[in-house]
């Protein structure tokens, strides 16, 4: 046996792989410094001076933690006479010397994390909002009315929650001297609104109050934030899309159709109430640029990306839209009956309220009072702050044409494109960073529970647990052929239908029917992963650059196999594609989530999805976070592309898992499923609304 030996002496710790000459591990040891901090007084392996800057670690330490670990390793029995050769690496000096943060300010929490330049992670520290629910009332970081289904967060416990969590990572010897940049998301959609007092106040904070919630008490109108579980806003809906003439108009402009969550009509639904609290407004923000002007210490407008999530921003002009803006102070000449002058007032004030747009590069410096309290350098600069979902693309080297897909209760599909292609069904983004991207997303309500259901019937039937048979029947049954079957326990979003369970079959001699006998339960295993897959491929693919080009006479039989289903137009949410839109094959696919644990579930996923560049499982936590840590740290990278930039520097060896398969018979695989996407397009037209 022959083994060679990687030492890896990092910041905290000293760890040692051994390896067999095929590159397989064989074991692992390693040793965390704060063992000795005891002996060296050391925190999370090093000395730190605030006064100085100066981050040191003892250099006897190494040694120690070197000759302990052996020793351990020795007791262990670990057979070091086979050791041929070792290598290994250090530490870097720049890696202790400069800090990016990336804070994720969600529903019910706040989540801080740093991160070294190479993107490893240095540390990360949270704070639940429920830990103040005795003083703002709140359950699971909101206040919720059933009656009027309004859901909302008191935005002083923004501001609380954000102090304390930085207090306690500065009574913790957080080296906040060594920040150099900073960035993060937010929970999407919330509006904050806000007297012409916030700027005077922000800027006047001192530093030694250890009550800024209360300091800010007279800079909001509203004492509450709109929250995106609020469903109050019924009425604005439909005012938004009479506005413009129809949801699908809409949905071209702003790339979504009108939603209870969005932040335009929460904005009109104010103005509507009226009363002192509106005439008190003199700036409207969302929760993501309000979070960016506590960290610069000045009212910031709103990020591009987010500002597609307002019912208000024209994508392809990259501006507010005049027409819309007028709707949130009531004076749209279609719907509020107003002469177009007044409209045209209107809009002006709306974008006095919103302030300027934020661009990819447009950053400001950390506000005086969080320097002075925690020991920032003034010159720590404080990139856009973006909503949840843009941040988490960012946490990933995704370019164009690869597709993110989170596995959970529901199923979520996001993807990059430089297509502009809107449907009511879905969302387009602009990207925070990348220009001539956009991210699109896709929100399915039947996820998780749907295959569970299947699962459920499986281990009755067998009288088995967990997902041990299903997972055998998936591996090991052949899929019935030319079926399909639409399983929604829960009314769909994507396509909007009520619940069914229904099942199609589809032959050349009798077109599409419906199967009206008992199918049976065996092959619904595999009928319930293929739909789910299935409609995810149909949906992405009018949205993919790259038309497939094929040599293989297999692949082009199917092809013309699926032709002769669909002709060569096809209805996808009574929007009409060519045949050409729906055989196109994402780059790469990403996949998160409960159910991406599933190997065998995974494996049927990325068949169908059949990536060009294959699939990968992706184990990468606090997406959101980190995704604006890595934005804050290519502020400095900006020379070449984002997406190449995080590329070069992400661990894919760490954080991603690829996904099997047998890269000679991908695309043929592929394209062996083109008949049941062909059919679920004509099956789909059947669901009731």
């Amino acid at each position: 046996m022959s083994l060679a030996l990687g030492f890896d002496l990092s910041t905290q710790q000293l760890k040692i792989v051994s390896c067999y000459q095929d590159l397989s591990l064989h074991s692992k040891y390693s040793i965390d410094f704060d063992e000795f901090k005891d002996i060296y007084g050391i925190h999370k392996g090093v000395l730190s001076n605030r006064d100085t800057g100066e981050v040191v670690t003892p250099v006897k330490l190494f040694v120690h933690a070197l000759q302990t670990l052996l020793d351990r390793m020795h007791n262990d029995g670990f057979p070091f006479d086979c050791v041929t050769s070792i290598s290994g690496s250090c530490q870097r000096i720049s890696r202790v010397m400069s800090l990016a943060l990336g804070f994720d300010l969600s529903t019910q929490q706040l989540k801080i994390v740093s991160c070294y330049q190479d993107l490893s992670l240095h540390s990360k520290y949270s704070i639940d909002f429920d830990e103040f629910k005795d003083i703002y009332g709140i359950h699971k970081g909101v206040l919720s009315n059933r009656d009027t289904g309004e859901v909302v967060t008191p935005v002083k416990l923004f501001v609380h929650a954000l102090q304390t969590l930085l207090d306690r990572m500065h009574n913790d010897g957080f080296p906040f001297d060594c920040v150099t940049s900073i960035s993060g998301s937010c929970q999407q959609h919330g509006t904050i609104f806000c007297t012409r007092q916030f700027d005077t106040l922000l800027s006047n904070l001192n530093p030694a109050s250890d009550t800024w919630h209360s300091d800010l008490s007279n800079a909001f109108s509203y004492e509450n934030a709109s929250n995106w579980q609020d469903r109050s806003t019924g009425e604005e809906l439909a005012v938004f899309e009479k506005a413009l003439g129809s949801a699908e108009k809409l949905c071209k402009i702003t790339g979504s159709k009108a939603h209870f969550r969005f932040s335009g009509p929460q904005m009109r639904r104010r103005a509507k109430e009226g009363g002192v609290h509106w005439e008190e407004t003199a700036h409207i923000s969302l929760i993501s640029n309000f979070l960016d002007s506590i960290l610069s210490g000045k009212v910031r407008g709103v990020e591009i990306g987010e500002a597609c999530g307002t019912n208000l921003f024209d994508i392809e002009q990259n501006d507010w839209n005049d027409e819309l803006l007028s709707l949130i102070l009531m004076k749209n000449s279609n719907v509020d009956g107003v002469p177009l002058g007044e409209q045209q007032e209107a809009s002006l004030k709306a974008r006095q309220l919103l302030k300027t747009l934020v661009e990819p590069d447009d950053y400001s410096t950390i506000a005086p009072y969080l320097a002075k309290r925690y020991g920032f350098k003034r010159d720590c600069k404080v990139w856009p702050i973006t909503g949840d979902n843009l941040a988490t693309i960012m946490s990933l080297p995704l370019k164009h044409d690869d597709l993110l897909v989170s596995m959970g209760t529901s199923t979520t599909v996001l993807l990059l494109t430089k297509n502009y292609l809107p449907s009511v069904n879905y969302h387009l983004f602009k990207h925070p960073v990348v220009r001539d991207i956009y991210m699109g997303m896709l929100c399915y309500s039947n996820g998780a529970l749907a295959r569970e259901e299947i699962r459920d019937e499986i281990n009755d039937k067998y009288k088995t647990v967990k997902w041990d048979k299903f997972n055998e029947i998936l591996d090991t049954r052949k899929s019935p052929d030319r079926e399909v079957g639409i399983y929604f326990p829960l009314g769909e979003i994507i396509p909007n239908v009520k619940p069914c369970k229904r099942i199609f079959k589809y032959s050349a001699a009798k077109g599409l029917v419906e199967v009206d006998r008992e199918v049976e339960l065996d092959d619904q295993v595999k009928l319930i992963i293929e739909s789910q897959a299935l409609s995810n491929r149909l949906r992405v693919a009018p949205l993919l650059t790259d038309v497939e080009t094929v040599k293989e006479k297999s692949v082009t039989r199917d092809i013309e196999s699926a032709r002769k289903i669909v002709g060569d137009s096809v209805t996808i949410d009574h929007v009409a594609y060519t045949f050409a839109d729906i055989i196109k094959r994402p780059n790469s696919v990403y996949y998160a989530g409960g159910s991406s644990q599933n190997a065998s579930i995974l494996k049927i996923y990325n068949d169908i999805l059949g990536p060009k560049h294959g699939g990968y499982k992706v184990e990468v936590g606090d997406a959101c976070a980190l995704g604006g840590c890595f934005r804050a740290i290519y502020g400095y990278n900006d020379s070449i592309s984002f997406q190449d930039w995080l590329e070069s520097k992400f661990d894919f060896h760490r954080h991603t898992s690829p996904i099997e398969r047998d890269e000679t018979h991908a695309i043929s695989t592929w394209a062996s499923y083109l008949d049941k996407v062909a059919i679920l397009t004509l099956a789909e037209q059947q669901l009731d609304c």
